[in-house]
């Protein structure tokens, strides 16, 4: 009986069994799904949804075309982890804000936001630039997710309570995020710095706005 990743030596493709012309290393299933995933995400990090093949997807991961629907079930639910993963901000290296005032904790939060756009560069870009697929409710769903997380963090960041106003509040303003990202490292209609004015002048807006109109945070 074979195990899950001997798989990688043959399997049936289109009535026939494709055998690989050269030997391929076994990987356990958890490093070959990893080989899939990162494979998958260059591709997709120049290329839209629409444009990738999974026979493409298999070729640039170095398998063969059934284990993308072994461990992902179809080309889609692969689309799916390589967004989530990629529009997700991360949690580690955020600045040391302890002792800032409000003003500077926006500012170098955004900065770190901007780092870690340009960081993972077209490949973040192109996965939350992913609007042209919101109509369908699972896209929209890892969307809400990240936009929700993204939230939190910058609230935490910023040292304002995590409330579901102050979440209503921030939410929207990752798709301004998303946006002058994409206008300053694809387009280059922005610069660094004017993306960074400007995001943060917005942030402190929306959060300075709620603390006006309502004088509480509950």
């Amino acid at each position: 009986m074979h195990r899950a990743y001997g798989l990688v030596d043959t399997l049936p493709i289109g009535g026939e069994t494709e055998r690989m012309a050269t030997p391929r290393l076994r990987l356990a299933p958890a490093e070959r799904r990893r080989q899939i995933v990162d494979a998958a995400r260059t591709l997709y990090s120049d290329r839209p949804y629409d444009a990738v093949s999974t026979a493409e997807l298999a070729e640039a991961a170095g398998v063969a075309r059934g284990l993308i629907n072994h461990y992902f079930g179809d080309k889609r639910e692969l689309f799916l982890v390589v967004m989530r993963e990629s529009i997700m901000m991360p949690e580690q290296a955020l600045p040391d804000l302890e002792g800032r005032t409000l003003d500077e904790r926006a500012r170098l939060t955004m900065d770190w936001i901007l780092e870690a756009a340009e960081t993972y560069g077209q490949a973040w870009v192109a996965a939350s630039g992913a609007a042209n697929l919101h109509g369908s409710s699972d896209i929209q769903a890892v969307v809400d997710e990240a936009d929700d997380r993204a939230a939190r963090l910058v609230l935490d960041a910023l040292g304002l309570p995590d409330t579901p106003r102050l979440r209503a509040r921030l939410r929207p303003t990752a798709s301004l995020v998303k946006a002058v990202c994409r206008e300053w490292l694809q387009r280059g209609t922005y610069t660094r710095d004017a993306a960074l004015d400007l995001l943060t002048d917005n942030l402190l807006l929306f959060v300075r706005y709620d603390h006006h109109t309502t004088g509480d945070d509950s």
